[in-house]
Parts: structure tokens; sequence; C-alpha cells
């Protein structure tokens, strides 16, 4: 975003490689209890258990609230139980 649009221009004339480099990735995956996801959803309610505001969007799914389920405790040193958990709306997902 420093250089002018002139100077990207002539760098993207001059490159003689167009394909982008590769490289490999390796993520480790928590298989989830549904049973807990659904439970700390009933709990909640429709409202954010962070700001405890009613959740902005429903799901097209099945039009319930949109509240998305994390876990106060991270999952590679928490359980995975409903008392570690909380629903939470996409305005609060972010926040510590």
């Amino acid at each position: 975003m420093n250089d002018s649009s002139a100077k990207r221009k002539k760098r993207l004339e001059d490159r003689t490689i167009l394909l982008p480099e590769t490289y490999q990735v390796s993520t480790r995956v928590f298989k989830r209890n549904p049973d807990v996801l659904t439970e700390v959803l009933l709990r909640a309610n429709g409202i954010c258990e962070k700001c405890q505001k009613r959740a902005l969007f429903k799901r097209k799914s099945d039009g319930l609230p949109y509240l998305e389920v994390h876990h106060t405790e991270r999952l590679d040193g928490g359980e995975d139980t409903v008392e570690n958990a909380v629903a939470v709306c996409p305005n609060c997902l972010w926040i510590n």
C-alpha cells in the first residue's frame, strides 16, 4: 500500500513466474460433542452469554438465533463440557 500503483503495475509486468508458490499446512481438529453444543445453545435461548443481547442473525437452515459455541478453556487442555462452553454472538466472538 505504500508503493504507487505504477510501481506495483511495473512489478506485475516484470514477473517471470505467474504460478503462486505453495506450502503445506497441517491442522489438528477436535471432534466436538454435538450434545454439548445443543445444550449450550438451549441454555442461551438466543441470548449471547457474553454481551447479554439477543442474537442479531437467524440461521438459514432453521431460522433459530445464530450463536456460536466456544469453550472458555481451550480444548487443547480443557474439557468438552457444557460447563466449559458459552454461546456468543459474532460481535463478541473475538472479544477477550
